[in-house]
């Protein structure tokens, strides 16, 4: 499906993004949308002086919104926690809070990932 939003109209590239990312059936989004002066006229993400367009905007905060960010957490009473991640590359590191000492694993989610089960 090719689908082009033409510059001015950020709020539109913004719905059809969340739509785009949000149906099964898409398994990734190809934005062909580089600065004016590479020829690009429609919804440009940067201008000439490579500052971000309403439209470069929207794809940086969707981005932000989009990524796991770092986060902390505990486990339960018998040792287990549950997270839910985007597919990707992880690095987890488990601390023992009585003893001080951790240890640092790397894991990949990918589409058939359900349950990761990490034994430190």
């Amino acid at each position: 499906m090719l689908i082009t939003v033409f510059g001015g109209q950020a709020e539109f590239l913004e719905q059809i993004l969340r739509e785009g990312y949000c149906h099964h059936a898409v398994k990734g989004i190809i934005m062909f949308a580089g600065p004016a002066t590479a020829g690009f006229n429609a919804t440009t993400l940067v201008d000439k002086d490579f500052k971000n367009t309403p439209s470069g905007d929207v794809v940086d905060k969707l981005i932000d919104e989009w990524r796991t960010k770092p986060t902390e957490t505990k486990a339960d009473g018998e040792g287990y926690f549950e997270m839910s991640l985007f597919h990707g590359d992880y690095n987890i590191t488990i601390k023992n809070p009585v003893t001080n000492c951790s240890t640092t694993l790397s894991s990949r989610v990918t589409k058939g990932t359900t349950c990761i089960h990490i034994i430190a």
